[in-house]
């Protein structure tokens, strides 16, 4: 076998090591986007539903909880 096509086979069979690594490694270790916005969105919801169920409220507050969670809920 030449040299150049020793050369070019081991640049071949590196690069597909590297692209697998790279597609595999990547996808494990971060969560998507997706994944990032509905853990906000849940953790938003769970934190104003907790503070508009408190009792000692005046009706200004309450209301003013409800318009904060109205987009949570229909997703906007």
């Amino acid at each position: 076998m030449d040299l150049s096509t020793t050369i070019a086979s081991t640049a071949i069979v590196l690069a597909v090591i590297l692209t697998a690594g790279y597609a595999f490694g990547e996808a494990a270790s971060e969560p998507t986007q997706e994944q990032t916005i509905e853990a906000r969105e849940v953790q938003r919801k769970t934190a104003y539903e907790g503070d508009c169920e408190t009792p000692n409220k005046t009706e200004e507050e309450q209301l003013a909880c409800r318009d904060a969670v109205r987009p949570l809920e229909t997703g906007l």
